[in-house]
């Protein structure tokens, strides 16, 4: 799917009521918004209709809504030299584990106990990770 159209689609999910217009109406780009439905309805693709998208979230973000269209942002460090970090989670101590990770936080389960696997009965295990 292009670009676009991954913005239409992402928009479409949070166009189920009405609070979406009245809030492109109250900041300022309702005439943008009406612009997208036309353009969702007929396939349009193009310049405008990406204008109007990016019209949209500049609205928007300027007002407390991050990534209408463009998704969540997300940390992606630069390709280099720079060492990847390490998180160290509690994982299932199974032979063949299961996908349960959680935080290993002090504190969490009170002086960083590990939780306990409820179908083995067993705690579960201190693993790292790099990112």
């Amino acid at each position: 799917m292009d670009e676009v159209g991954e913005r239409l689609a992402r928009l479409c999910v949070q166009a189920g009521d009405d609070g979406l217009r009245s809030r492109a109406e109250q900041f300022g780009v309702g005439g943008a918004l009406a612009r997208l439905v036309e353009a969702a309805r007929s396939g349009a693709r193009g310049p405008s209709v990406s204008a109007d998208l990016d019209a949209l979230d500049d609205a928007f973000a300027r007002h407390g809504v991050d990534g209408l269209t463009l998704g969540d942002r997300a940390f992606e460090p630069l390709r280099g030299g720079r060492p990847r970090p390490v998180v160290t989670v509690w994982a299932c101590p199974a032979d063949v584990s299961c996908s349960r990770l959680e935080p290993r936080e002090p504190g969490r389960h009170g002086r960083d106990e590990p939780p306990r696997c409820g179908l083995a009965g067993r705690e579960l295990v201190s693993r790292k990770y790099r990112l």
